[in-house]
């Protein structure tokens, strides 16, 4: 079996890390995989050693194109990894030349991205075509039409979470698998914060340390923005409370949230002083970990790539009542928020801080549940067989 996935941006993106952790696992049970990225094909090495090929864009070396066509099987799979414009040209390509099933992946609502990001364009830019061809500005969304139909052509569906089988036409098949934590050490790592490792980024050993590392965008900036203003009022409140930032932050929080951390000194900042391998090393200093966020069209239908390393951790975890909240228990593995406002956070965080032992259990029962439901060898398996499904009913067809 050869998979060929096809990605909408590169190895920097959260689909990056999925596709890189799954290939992996797959060419340990013995699929031969290769990967095309929208962008720069050495980002690969952000996440360790492929055991695939990677490509980048293909309208720029037709040459990596013939090469996927000569070495092309008769049991290939095209999954496209999502149905954005630069993906999904290029994976429709794929499948017609190699005359393979199309399979398409889902890990985010995207027409709420789409609605999101589009809202400052004017209808007639979004109308017209030239500006979702390559190089167009549009050309890395989803076309809300074009899409669906590219969906209902795919001869298999999947997706991060439950909730994204409701873009899934009832006529295509469809397989859910869970991320898992791709930095699988962060599980030996010890429950209790490391006041050597808060020494080593100016963080007092008292001081209450959470830890984000993600992007800010327009889709999520007011939930980010919830969980600054939080450890602005833990701070007011009289709590030594420090949050370790790392990611890219394309959009500013609201200057009076960060000038309100700048004079309190609770920000620290890592974006530039560590790396993505870095990661399990800062979460010795962390205490309780905050995924911020309310349950709503954007939160449903995702699954944020930090929750499995969260879970892992062993550190108490407070996130949204939606996506994997809806598989956690509140006050046993996890703390659930409801609002996602900035005073329940602070309140939670708080509890966690007056009752050791309670966050202590929950840390450990989160880490369990994680150790239990995250692994990428188990999430490849699951999705070789549905591969096998696919091409079974792909051979009959063809016959």
């Amino acid at each position: 079996m050869k998979v060929i996935f096809v990605s909408y941006y590169d190895f920097r993106a959260q689909s990056g890390m999925h596709i890189f952790h799954l290939a992996n696992a797959l060419a340990l049970q013995g699929v031969e995989c290769a990967v095309y990225s929208c962008g720069d094909p050495d980002t690969v090495s952000r996440y360790g050693r492929p055991q695939f090929r990677s490509y980048g864009s293909l309208r720029t070396s037709p040459k990596h194109f013939a090469a996927m066509l000569d070495n092309s099987k008769e049991d290939s799979l095209v999954h496209c990894w999502t149905p954005r414009e630069s993906s999904r040209v290029v994976a429709g390509t794929l499948a017609q030349a190699l005359k393979a099933p199309l399979l398409v992946h889902m890990e985010d609502n995207e027409e709420e991205i789409f609605k999101v990001n589009s809202a400052e364009y004017a209808p007639e830019f979004l109308a017209d075509s030239a500006n979702w061809l390559p190089g167009g500005e549009l050309f890395e969304y989803s076309h809300p039409e074009r899409s669906k139909a590219f969906i209902s052509s795919a001869q298999g569906y999947t997706c991060l979470i439950e909730a994204l089988l409701d873009f899934k036409p009832d006529f295509v098949p469809g397989h859910v698998f869970w991320p898992a934590c791709g930095e699988p050490e962060v599980f030996d790592i010890p429950r209790q914060s490391s006041p050597e490792e808060k020494a080593r980024w100016g963080i007092p050993a008292d001081h209450v340390t959470l830890f984000y590392p993600g992007s800010l965008h327009l889709a999520n900036i007011d939930e980010m923005t919830q969980l600054y203003c939080a450890v602005a009022l833990l701070h007011r409140a009289g709590m030594p409370v420090r949050i370790i930032k790392f990611g890219n932050y394309g959009l500013d929080i609201p200057q009076q949230v960060f000038s309100a951390f700048n004079a309190q000194d609770c920000l620290v900042d890592l974006t530039d002083k560590i790396t993505h391998a870095d990661i399990p090393q800062v979460m010795r200093a962390t205490d309780i970990l905050v995924q911020p966020g309310e349950n709503n069209a954007f939160n449903k239908y995702r699954f944020p790539c930090k929750l499995p390393l969260f879970m892992a951790s062993g550190r108490p975890v407070i996130l949204p009542v939606a996506n994997l909240g809806q598989y956690l228990q509140h006050g046993e593995n996890c703390l659930l928020l409801k609002n996602g406002g900035a005073e329940e956070i602070s309140s939670l965080i708080s509890y966690l801080v007056k009752n050791p032992y309670q966050a202590r259990s929950i840390g450990a029962k989160g880490r369990a549940f994680a150790a239990e439901h995250f692994s990428w060898e188990k999430s490849a398996s699951g999705l070789y067989d549905f591969y096998q499904e696919i091409l079974a009913t792909w051979r009959t067809k063809e016959t």
